[in-house]
């Protein structure tokens, strides 16, 4: 997502914004009152605040329906709650008014591949890393990986996740990738090494402690794994991986 706006200067925007009959009177401009919403709904939406954030994103569409970045960020809410055919409708209405917004594109094709669209994900990704504006390659080929290794095409995951880690040496989502895949081809050292690394930038999921109790009983370090098997447990007691551990009964 991009940076949040500034908020500077928005206040008198905000107050009037909440009746559309007062700022005609007031002789208030739709379009920059439809931006002003949009800067604010953005905001709230990084802190996580949905509810407000989807408020003002509705405002900012009531002034100008044509604002392709209000359609742009309350796709992305709609994406975060799950509602996936209003955020789907947001995201094309987005991209049909504004093509040259990769940013958008790339969200889009987050949410494509999520919901199993592999193939359309990866072709706005695609798109997204033609464009010689966009400056943030790496996170493009790691969304690629991720869309791939969902499809079931590990070659490709593995091509795309090396290909980001290029651009970018630091980017999570690759080095998991990469230490899973590793991991299952037998390279347990090379496994080790990448995980070593997504630890050292990122914080533990149970998916990272799962691979990492797999690599070291591989390793026949049973009490590091009898550590990470507690791990799992205490920080993610529903998750897949703790129930693979009870199933398996791995200590």
């Amino acid at each position: 997502m991009r940076t949040v706006f500034r908020l500077t200067g928005l206040l008198f925007l905000l107050i009037v914004s909440g009746c559309a009959s007062q700022t005609e009177r007031a002789g208030i401009d739709h379009k920059k009152a439809s931006a002003a919403n949009t800067e604010l709904g953005v905001a709230y939406l990084s802190r996580g605040k949905h509810e407000i954030a989807m408020g003002k994103l509705k405002k900012a569409l009531e002034f100008d329906d044509d604002n392709a970045d209000a359609h742009h960020y309350i796709a992305e809410l709609y994406r975060r709650l799950e509602q996936n055919d209003l955020a789907n409708e947001h995201f094309k209405k987005a991209i049909d008014l504004n093509d040259e917004d990769s940013s958008a594109k790339n969200n889009y094709g987050i949410f494509l591949c999520g919901i199993g669209s592999y193939k359309k994900g990866l072709v706005l990704f695609n798109e997204v890393l033609a464009d010689p504006l966009y400056s943030d390659k790496g996170q493009a080929y790691e969304n690629m990986g991720l869309c791939a290794e969902k499809e079931g095409n590990i070659r490709n995951a593995e091509k795309y996740y090396e290909t980001a880690l290029k651009y970018n040496d630091k980017l999570p989502a690759a080095l998991l990738g990469l230490a899973q895949i590793s991991f299952d081809k037998g390279n347990v050292t090379s496994a080790s090494t990448y995980l070593e690394r997504h630890k050292k930038i990122a914080r533990p999921t149970s998916q990272s402690l799962w691979l990492e109790l797999l690599i070291v009983r591989k390793k026949g370090l049973k009490g590091q794994a009898g550590t990470l098997a507690l791990k799992l447990k205490q920080y993610f007691p529903q998750s897949r991986e703790v129930k693979l551990l009870e199933k398996l009964k791995l200590r």
